[in-house]
C-alpha cells in the first residue's frame, strides 16, 4: 500500500510506544483502511477498535476485522501462530471466524512489514458481557456449550507444521519456563500470602511428572472473557477468536483462563463446562489444576474477584479455586 503513513509507523520502534499506540484508533485507521481497499473490499464507513487488546484489531461496519502485527510484544510468533491455526482449524466447522485474506501494510520495504489479517468479524456478544448482563443460572448453558467446544477442540487433528505439531515442545518448554519463574512473579503480583508462597516450589511437580505421558491435543491458553462470543439467546458459543496462545499441550492449562478470568472463579461454571466437555474429575483435580494454575504463563489472578491473601496453605488454595463434584 501507499507510502504515505510510513513515517507514522516508524513512530513504533520500542515496547512503550508500540504500548501506547496499539489501541489507537486514529493511528491505526488511515493504514486499515488503505489494506482493505488494495485487497479490494468495501470501504467501511466506520471502524472501531472493540476493547484493550495485545495486537492491534478494527472492527469495520462492513462485518470484518483487521488484525496487525507488529514487531514488537511477540508480534513474530504471534502472526505465525495465528496462521497456523487457521490451517489447522480449517473445515473443522468450529465456531471460530473465517480468514479472508492476509498482507502487509509495507510489503518489500525496509524493515518490519506489519502483516496483518482480514478475517470475519463474530456475531454475539462476548462471554464477559454475558457475565455482566445476564442472571447466575442463565449463564449456566451457555457455560456448558463452552465445555463441549473444549470437547471438540480436544479431537482436533494436530497438523500444524510448528506449534500445532504433535512432536513439538513449545508447550514443554513454556511450562519448563514458568516453574522457574513463576514464585518471583506472584510475589511480585501481590495476590498471594508471602508465607503461601514459600511452599509453592516443593509443591509443584516437574513437568514431566505433571504432563505424565498424555496424549497432545489442541489447547487455546487464553480463554479470557472477550475471546470467547455468546449468541444472541445467551446459550450458545457463538464464537472463539485469537490464536496467539496455542500449544499441541495438555488441556489442563487451558481451563486456566477459563475459569480465573472469563468465569472469575465461580466453581458452579467451571462444574457446568466441566461437564459439558465429558471431563473426569479426578480425586487430584483440584491439586492438579492448581500446579497448572502456578504454570500459566498469564497474570491469572487479575480478574479473581476473590482476597486470596490470607490463604496460607495450598490445598486450603486449591480447593478454593478448583474444589467441584
Amino acid at each position: 500500500m501507499s507510502n504515505r503513513y510510513s513515517g507514522e509507523l516508524a513512530r513504533i520502534n520500542s515496547d512503550q510506544t508500540y504500548a501506547e499506540l496499539r489501541n489507537d484508533a486514529d493511528f491505526w485507521e488511515p493504514w486499515v483502511r488503505g489494506a482493505l481497499a488494495d485487497l479490494g473490499f468495501p470501504a467501511p464507513t466506520t471502524l472501531r477498535v472493540p476493547g484493550e487488546s495485545t495486537n492491534p484489531v478494527l472492527i469495520a461496519d462492513t462485518g470484518l476485522a483487521v488484525k496487525l502485527y507488529g514487531e514488537h510484544w511477540c508480534g513474530p510468533e504471534s502472526y505465525a501462530s495465528e496462521l497456523e491455526t487457521y490451517r489447522v482449524l480449517q473445515g473443522t466447522g468450529l465456531p471460530i471466524p473465517r480468514l479472508l485474506a492476509q498482507g502487509e501494510l509495507r510489503p518489500g520495504g525496509a524493515g518490519w512489514s506489519w502483516p496483518f489479517l482480514v478475517i470475519e468479524a463474530v456475531e454475539g456478544i462476548t462471554w464477559r458481557q454475558t457475565m455482566d448482563a445476564a442472571d447466575p443460572a442463565e449463564r449456566l448453558a451457555p457455560a456448558r456449550d463452552i465445555g463441549r467446544l473444549l470437547r471438540r477442540l480436544r479431537s482436533v487433528p494436530l497438523t500444524g507444521s510448528s506449534v500445532l505439531r504433535p512432536d513439538s515442545e513449545v508447550f514443554d518448554a513454556l511450562l519448563e519456563e514458568r516453574r522457574a519463574a513463576t514464585v518471583a512473579d506472584h510475589r511480585e503480583w501481590g495476590y498471594l500470602s508471602p508465607r503461601l508462597l514459600d511452599d509453592v516450589e516443593a509443591f509443584l511437580p516437574e513437568v514431566g511428572e505433571l504432563l505424565g505421558g498424555r496424549e497432545r491435543c489442541f489447547v487455546h491458553g487464553d480463554l479470557h472473557g472477550t475471546n470467547l462470543f455468546v449468541d444472541g439467546d445467551g446459550k450458545r458459543v457463538s464464537g472463539l477468536i485469537d490464536f496467539t496462545d496455542v500449544y499441541a499441550g495438555d488441556p489442563r492449562y487451558g481451563l486456566v483462563q477459563l475459569h480465573l478470568n472469563a468465569f472469575r472463579g465461580d466453581r458452579e461454571l467451571l462444574a457446568a463446562a466441566l461437564e459439558g466437555a465429558d471431563w473426569e474429575v479426578g480425586r487430584g483435580f483440584a491439586r492438579e489444576m492448581l500446579a497448572f494454575t502456578f504454570l500459566h504463563d498469564f497474570e491469572v489472578f487479575e480478574e479473581l474477584p476473590l482476597e486470596l491473601t490470607a490463604v496460607e496453605d495450598l490445598d486450603e488454595l486449591a480447593e478454593l479455586l478448583w474444589g467441584v463434584g
